[in-house]
């Protein structure tokens, strides 16, 4: 058997084990039946695939029927994926999906919600102390990739903003903002001053 073969065998049973306590992922996994996922580690060029099947989540390298949708990276945005809520992390930059990306969504949203002990899957590869470390690094590389990613996100609004004046800053939004409230208000209070004096001069003999 394959190391992939080794772990996909070692993870099965931790996702048994969290959709028999959730009944709303197992829900999740029926509704994704026939639309497989593939992990694509990249560096590593591990693919591992999930393959929903009669509520239960089967994990392979070697799938009978291609995937719906493959979701690549390294190994730490790959935590990050399965650490961190928010589909935003599937497209901060440091993942590639393809095929249906509303099924990458689903699954996502299914690791969201079923959150499986990844430190016990480890260990029924490694055994309990390396298991115990690389958890530890893997979810210190996974909140790095995410703080990574929203620096990013913060520079490049400051260079729409500041450097090629492509998109207005926030206080230039909010006064604007303010003058069009300002306005409609002056418009509201000057309809309702003509209503009135033309009401005042219908009235006057």
């Amino acid at each position: 058997m394959t190391l992939v073969g080794r772990i996909c065998r070692a993870v099965e049973p931790v996702f048994e084990g969290a959709l028999a306590l959730d009944e709303a992922a197992r829900g999740r996994v029926e509704r994704l039946e026939g639309r497989g996922l593939e992990i694509h580690v990249t560096g590593l060029e591990w693919r591992i695939h999930l393959v929903p099947t009669a509520g239960r989540l089967l994990l392979t390298d070697d799938p009978e029927t291609p995937p719906a949708a493959t979701i690549g990276g390294p190994p730490a945005s790959l935590a990050a994926l399965a650490t961190t809520g928010g589909t935003r992390v599937l497209f901060g930059g440091h993942l590639h999906v393809s095929g249906d990306v509303q099924v990458a969504k689903a699954y996502k949203r299914l690791f969201d919600t079923l959150d499986p002990d990844w430190e016990e899957a480890l260990a029924r590869v490694t055994g309990d102390i390396p298991a115990h470390e690389t958890a530890r690094l893997l979810r210190a590389a996974g909140s790095r990739a995410s703080r990574i990613g929203a620096d990013r996100r913060t520079d490049l609004r400051a260079w729409l903003v500041d450097e090629i004046e492509a998109l207005p800053a926030r206080t230039e939004v909010d006064d604007w903002m303010n003058a069009v409230d300002r306005l409609r208000a002056d418009a509201d209070r000057l309809a309702a001053r003509v209503k009135r004096l033309g009401r005042e001069r219908s009235e006057d003999p």
